[in-house]
């Protein structure tokens, strides 16, 4: 089995830049930004944070809402902000990596 070395000449054409660029270059792809993905994984644990509230409000009140139900809500609501505050550490972290790399 050959390997074929890799010549400058083969990255050139991959790493020039396109003439799309930006928005429009995931919007051709059909990708999604990192700023949408974002946003909505936020709004997600906001909706779980608030259905948990929600369901604790419901049982404190003497609704017919069962404790099963009340703490699966409390308990999907918290590991989803331990997600996001594991994500959130990653990134800071891979961020200060980043501004401490010298050029």
């Amino acid at each position: 089995m050959e390997i074929n070395p890799i010549r400058p000449a083969d990255l050139a054409g991959a790493l020039a830049p396109s003439a799309v660029t930006g928005a429009d270059a995931a919007q051709s792809a059909g990708s999604v930004s990192f700023k949408s993905l974002l946003g909505d994984a936020l709004a997600q644990v906001n909706q779980l944070q608030q259905n948990a509230d929600t369901a604790s409000v419901r049982l404190a009140a003497g609704e017919n809402v069962g404790i099963d139900e009340v703490m699966l809500a409390m308990q999907k609501a918290e590991l989803a902000l331990q997600l996001t505050s594991s994500i959130r550490n990653k990134l800071v972290e891979a961020y200060q990596d980043v501004t401490r790399m010298q050029i």
